[in-house]
């Protein structure tokens, strides 16, 4: 699972959306749970320029998505303390 999902964040529609994915998978890979690699998963089976939106701040994730995931995928400085 853990290679197919490695595989899914450096293979995307926009090379923005695989810098972002790729660069969160190299940062958080080895602390994620399978509960973590399961909500990956689905999160990966959004369409790409949602996805984007959503790693951008430009749309909102999905409420059925845990915070403290999606909070990795957006950058610094869209983090709310």
């Amino acid at each position: 699972m853990r290679r197919r999902l490695r595989y899914l964040c450096r293979r995307r529609a926009t090379q923005e959306l695989e810098l972002i994915l790729s660069r969160f998978w190299e940062d958080h890979a080895n602390e994620l749970n399978e509960q973590d690699l399961v909500e990956l998963e689905a999160l990966l089976s959004l369409d790409d320029m949602d996805l984007l939106a959503m790693c951008l701040g430009q749309k909102p994730f999905p409420s059925s998505f845990r915070a403290e995931l999606t909070r990795r995928l957006l950058p610094a400085h869209l983090i709310k303390p």
